[in-house]
């Protein structure tokens, strides 16, 4: 009888903790204003917030929910280490006739004095101006997350930029002297594609340092029907930006689903 109460116990055991595997997070997901109406990815890993509502002059009408949501992820800790939170904003560059909050006048390092016009100068105090507004949105609600989680620049051909590869590089520029100025110790890095990041900047994995004077990391986009098999072949080919990518994107159902790369990155 004891042998058959152990086997029974050793079984139960086992049960027990093959359900605790099978039902811990294993995927980290990200979400944004999109999401406001319906649910979210339930037990993500982890979690990618989006500080905007489609533009960069617009506020997450469900932030501070969705910023709750990331902050009761595990994180990621074996392997690549990938914390609960993180975050990113939209960029673009419209020009002033496109925008109201264009800046009209500044000085921006390097590039000198804003005129108000569509300028290297100006389009950098644009960037470093929407990056401080989307910085301020998470302090206002969580100041440790804002000062110290990763963020991310989203930049993709869905968004107005201008006709040359100087003013889109000066605003980006900006959008990471902006995050900075504001208080941001995280790392801050890009999401796109290769082709996207190419039309937009004309940067290659290859010239992306010398022309931002840093290291920028990667969250490679996917597509709508991008599988995890498309993830890990993102993860293993070179970054964008130039390291291996930190992040690579793809679709679990109705979301947008996000791996985190191996160590080597």
């Amino acid at each position: 009888m004891l042998g058959l109460a152990l086997a029974f116990i050793a079984v139960v055991t086992g049960l027990v903790l093959w359900l605790t595997r099978s039902s811990s997070p294993s995927a980290g997901y990200d979400i944004s204003a999109p999401q406001c109406s319906g649910s979210y990815p339930s037990s993500p890993l982890f979690g990618i917030v989006g500080v905007n509502g489609g533009l960069a002059n617009n506020a997450n009408p469900c932030l501070r929910d969705q910023l709750s949501w990331a902050r009761n992820a595990p994180g990621q800790e074996r392997g690549a280490t990938q914390p609960p939170l993180s975050l990113y904003i939209v960029t673009a560059n419209p020009g002033a006739q496109h925008v109201a909050d264009w800046p009209s006048g500044g000085t921006a390092p390097t590039y000198g004095a804003c005129n108000g016009l569509l300028t290297n100068a100006c389009s950098y105090l644009y960037g470093a101006q929407r990056a401080a507004y989307s910085y301020s949105l998470v302090a206002a609600l969580d100041p440790a997350a804002a000062r110290t989680a990763p963020w991310w620049l989203d930049v993709e051909l869905g968004s107005t930029w201008a006709g040359t590869y100087e003013l889109n590089i000066a605003v980006l520029k900006g959008f990471v002297a902006g995050l900075h100025g504001a208080g941001a110790t995280g790392a801050i890095g890009i999401y796109s594609t290769s082709a996207q990041w190419k039309d937009i900047t004309g940067l290659t994995a290859q010239t992306t340092r010398a022309a931002f004077g840093r290291t920028l990391p990667a969250w490679v986009a996917g597509a709508e029907t991008a599988t995890l098999t498309d993830a890990q072949l993102s993860c293993a080919s070179g970054g964008f930006t130039g390291p291996l990518p930190t992040l690579a994107q793809y679709r679990i159902g109705a979301f947008d689903a996000d791996l985190r790369c191996t160590a080597r990155n």
